[in-house]
This record gives structure tokens, sequence and C-alpha cells, in this order.
């Protein structure tokens, strides 16, 4: 799905995901996912007939079972080159490069968790590429990154409405307030007004 950056459910800055779909002004294509978001660029390659396998690269992080997988659906016919790595955190380190070696009228690809490819959609922009440029598909995790205004601290892969900050230990309540800066929901201390008074918390996340 992509963002419609200018469309928004209750608060502004909340995401909304609108279908994947190609670009045919584009003169080059990178496709971007982690673990389960690769079921998104495999889809995207098999609706898009215009997509030329001579000016595709893709990039995947993944355990074994889904590295074979990608090598599969991603050979010669398909991608110009497959560009494999072991965890999120190494392809986030290596994409900068990517970028940087890039030729202009890419279009930029990313499919995984929400996290993930916020995270990627800002190293595009620290690159120069605008939001049009880019195309992002929520597929897996729906955890979230909250900032804490607190102390400043990112808090990762919360899953609850309510919880402890990991830098200053308050209790949180996040928002659907988003920064695209910050790749990150806004938190703020769910008992300011009444110290102490604490609702209770539930799971909303996946």
């Amino acid at each position: 799905m992509t963002v419609a950056d200018e469309e928004y459910i209750d608060i502004k800055s909340k995401p909304i995901y609108v279908p994947l779909e190609y670009d045919p002004k584009s003169r080059w294509s990178l496709l971007v996912a982690e673990t389960e978001g690769l079921r998104g660029l495999i889809d995207l390659c098999s609706n898009s007939p215009a997509m030329q396998a001579s000016t595709t690269n893709v990039v995947f992080a993944g355990n074994d079972t889904e590295q074979s997988e990608a090598q599969h659906h991603f050979n010669s016919d398909k991608c110009n080159q497959l560009k494999p790595f072991d965890n999120q955190e190494t392809l986030l380190a290596a994409l900068p490069e990517i970028l940087a070696d890039s030729r202009m009228g890419l279009r930029l690809y990313i499919c995984g968790s929400e996290a993930f490819i916020w995270k990627v959609a800002k190293l595009a922009r620290d690159a120069g590429m605008n939001k049009s440029e880019y195309r992002m598909k929520l597929i897996g995790s729906k955890a979230r990154r909250v900032y804490c205004p607190h102390c400043e601290v990112i808090n990762e892969g919360i899953t609850t409405d309510i919880h402890e900050c990991q830098g200053c230990n308050l209790s949180l309540v996040n928002c659907n307030h988003f920064s695209r800066e910050m790749c990150a929901y806004l938190g703020y201390r769910v008992d300011a007004e009444v110290p102490g008074e604490m609702p209770d918390r539930q799971e909303l996340y996946k």
C-alpha cells in the first residue's frame, strides 16, 4: 500500500495506506522488503507486466527460508539483482549507499512492518527522494515506535495502548499523532493529571 500523505483518519498525521501500484513513469525500480513483506513484492511484480527485469533491483531481509523464497521468485527473469540481508538492521545500514548509487527516475517500493517501512521512507527522504517517488505497503506487524516527550527516547515494538517508557519508566499512552521525521507515534504520560490513576491496559497492535 502506498501512503496518501494528504489523506487522514481521525488525527491528520495518522498514516493511511492504499493499494500498492507500479508507477509506469519510472525508469528504475528498487523493491525493498523484510520477512512477510516479500509477499507484497511478489504480488507487485505479478500484477505489473510493464515492470522490466533489467531495470528492477530487489533488497530483502529475512531468514534462510525466506531468502530461498526470494531467490526463487526474483531470479534473472524477474529482476536485475537481488541483494539479500540476514536482518532488518543490516539492510537499513546498507540502504543509504544503495540509494546513493541509484539513477534518476527511480521509484522505491517498500513492504513490511509499519516500523520498517517508515524507517526506509526516512532513508529515502534523506537521500533526496520526495513522497511521490516512494510507495509503501504495510504487511506484518503493526507494533508501534512511540516517542516519549519526557525523556526523548523512542520505544520500539509497542503493542499495547499503555506502556512503560524504556527510557524514563513513565507510563505512556500512545496516540495516533504520527511524526514522519521521527517515524514514530507520540506518547504522553497517562497519569499526568491524577498521578497513580491508571486505566486498564489493552493489546491493540500485533
